[in-house]
């Protein structure tokens, strides 16, 4: 494929979901990830797109997820009382993926000190666990991000995929039974999304603040979720 040809099609894939992976990318057009690089980086030069880790996005697009800071503030009594629930679900030599929102903080803070391994990808839920002795932790490297307080990009992801895990503790900005999942940024989707694929069980953990609300990146639908925790007054 020309490299006009592929031009082309990244920029329409970018005015159709905002954003492009290089890993993805290589993939589907069948070129090695320094191609991609190239394609993006002279792409980024004419003011097409713009480079970012692991890929590109389009001029338009902004990060619009809030900091873990900001997250870890709210609706704190809500998601409190549905951590129980999550808790309940956590068993004695079980391997739980742990998402980097703060509704996942709380169930690192509140999960018993029995033997297990926890697979995150955030900084703050290791400062949590790793005074639970029983506990092993498993990081997933890669990029860190200061806003999020966790490690995302291609290493996290592909170290992720190559894992199988018992359950995962996932939550989202937003959903519903019709729409889905959502989340708004890329950062968090490609590792929900990971953690969804090597996951028996996918638990959402969401409040009521969150139901019927859309970002701008569908994580699933909800029939890929095995347990919704949520107070919000959920249809069947």
């Amino acid at each position: 494929m020309q490299a006009a040809t592929r031009a082309s099609y990244i920029l329409k894939v970018i005015a159709k979901v905002g954003q492009v992976s290089v890993v993805d990318l290589s993939e589907e057009l069948k070129v090695s990830v320094e191609t991609i690089r190239r394609d993006l980086k002279l792409l980024d030069k004419k003011g097409e797109l713009v480079r970012v880790h692991g890929g590109a996005v389009g001029k338009q697009y902004q990060d619009e997820g809030t900091s873990f800071n900001n997250r870890a503030c709210s609706n704190i009594d809500d998601k409190k009382y549905l951590v129980d629930q999550v808790i309940s679900n956590i068993y004695e030599g079980s391997v739980i993926g742990l998402d980097a929102s703060s509704s996942s903080w709380l169930v690192a803070q509140s999960m018993p000190n029995i033997r297990c391994t926890v697979v995150t990808n955030s900084i703050n839920n290791i400062n949590v666990l790793c005074g639970k002795q029983n506990i092993s932790i498993i990081s997933l490297g890669g990029y860190f991000s200061e806003k999020y307080k966790a490690f995302y990009g291609m290493i996290a992801r592909n170290t992720l995929s190559e894992m199988a895990l018992d359950l995962c503790v996932i939550s989202c900005v937003g959903f519903d039974e019709h729409s889905g999942v959502w989340d708004s940024n890329e950062y968090n989707y490609e590792i929900k999304k990971t953690f969804i694929d090597v996951s028996d069980k996918v638990i959402l953990l969401a409040d009521k603040s969150k139901y019927k609300k859309k970002g701008l990146l569908r994580i699933c639908g909800l029939d890929e979720i095995n347990l919704v925790i949520s107070n919000a007054s959920i249809s069947k």
